[in-house]
């Protein structure tokens, strides 16, 4: 049977006012403070539609009035701005040695946070759901009440994981909480993995995907490859994983999978890595492999990688011809991995993130440059910019934050 003309209409109605609503909250977020008449001509939306969406969201707490600002006529404007208070919202990120939690309120300020470092680079998922729900429950004890006494209301939780993230009954874009994803993450020990319980637990919503691609969006909405509609974020720590922005948003691939660059290969007869092959970038550009490079085999770094880099940058700048080798020889395999990239996708921008990458860019940002173009076809070489997180080392809690904000976009509230 047709569904009823009356029906469609009214459900075209309701989706196209949820996308303009949308548009609004997405400009407020992102551009700040700003008055009802330069939203309508940012956005291309009628003064009426402004008028009566900005209504509705002050109504139900998201926007609030902030003062006034003069107008070329002469005749003050009211700015609005989204009202922080209004929601608070948890992004929970699964690393190399650690599991970190942290809430922000709804301009994405960091409220509170907790961390828990564990050894061996395995952690049971059963293991991680307790962690999560134990360090929800303290931080919201902590917070408190809103100023007004009323309770905070929690847009959901982020998670972010190594691996591939598969939704199964999702179509590519916003993962979908209606479906449960299923982790797969063989260089951890997870196989087919599902983090059902831990929404249970919570009582709200929990968005799960692969920490590379949170670490994009977060970049893509307020860092380096801000307003970029084709990039890649590289996130390299002890291993290695990218996200690609293509014509603004995130490409996932058939299944979710797009972004495994750790695990393409830059030799044929390289060592072998974790995930089972050999030849792996991450084999390369890795801190283990690139402390193994200076030290040779050593488990003393052995899930203190970090102190191992340090002393690592310390011996380069004390003019140690090892350490200088191991570092001029991973920025030229960066380069190399990152000119595969290049080709591949002509970005405009390829931005350097992670704990180890940060340190690569922070130290050696312009020879980084300098092998990306040498190793790329000259036209895209030329044309990309390749630069440093603006976000710093720590932003996978961040990353993993956004998912519930982009799914509170889009649907609003108790969807």
């Amino acid at each position: 049977m047709n569904e009823p003309s009356a029906v469609r209409r009214k459900a075209s109605v309701r989706d196209v006012r949820r996308a303009n609503r949308a548009l609004l909250l997405r400009h407020l977020l992102f551009g700040g403070e700003t008055s009802r008449a330069s939203l309508g001509e940012e956005t291309s939306l009628s003064p009426a539609t402004v008028t009566n969406l900005v209504a509705e969201l002050i109504n139900e707490g998201t926007v609030v009035e902030r003062g006034q600002s003069d107008s070329p006529g002469g005749r003050p404007r009211t700015l609005i701005a989204v009202n922080p208070e209004a929601g608070v919202v948890f992004g929970a990120d699964v690393g190399e040695t650690r599991v970190s939690v942290q809430a922000f309120d709804l301009t994405m300020r960091k409220l509170a946070a907790r961390e828990y470092q564990f050894s061996g680079r395995r952690i049971a998922p059963a293991h991680v759901t307790k962690l999560v729900d134990e360090y929800v429950t303290s931080i919201r004890a902590e917070l408190g009440p809103r100023a007004d006494g009323s309770e905070r209301r929690v847009l959901g939780l982020g998670l972010g994981v190594p691996g591939i993230v598969e939704h199964p009954e999702s179509a590519a874009g916003s993962p979908d909480p209606a479906s449960e994803p299923v982790v797969h993450a063989q260089v951890v020990g997870w196989e087919t993995e599902t983090f059902a319980p831990l929404a249970r637990l919570l009582g709200f919503p929990v968005l799960i995907d692969n920490g590379a691609k949170t670490t994009t969006q977060a970049e893509s909405w307020f860092g380096s490859a801000k307003g970029v509609e084709h990039g890649v974020v590289v996130l390299i720590g002890d291993g290695a994983g990218a996200g690609i922005i293509t014509n603004g948003r995130l490409y996932r691939g058939s299944s979710s999978s797009a972004g495994e660059w750790g695990h393409t290969k830059i030799s044929l007869d390289g060592v072998r890595c974790r995930c089972g092959s050999q030849g792996c970038v991450e084999t390369f550009v890795g801190a283990s492999a690139v402390l193994e490079r200076w030290r040779g085999r050593d488990e003393v770094w052995r899930g203190r990688e970090s102190e191992g880099v340090d002393e690592l940058f310390a011996a380069y700048r004390n003019g140690e011809e090892r350490a200088q080798s191991a570092l001029h020889a991973v920025v030229e395999h960066l380069g190399l991995a990152l000119s595969n990239l290049v080709n591949l996708y002509n970005p405009q921008q390829v931005v350097v993130a992670g704990w180890f990458g940060d340190r690569i860019a922070s130290e050696f940002l312009g020879d980084l440059r300098a092998a990306v173009r040498r190793y790329s076809l000259p036209q895209p070489g030329a044309e990309v910019v390749v630069e440093r997180s603006t976000l710093g080392p720590q932003i996978a809690a961040l990353g993993a934050a956004t998912l519930p904000l982009d799914h509170f976009i889009e649907h609003g509230w108790g969807l």
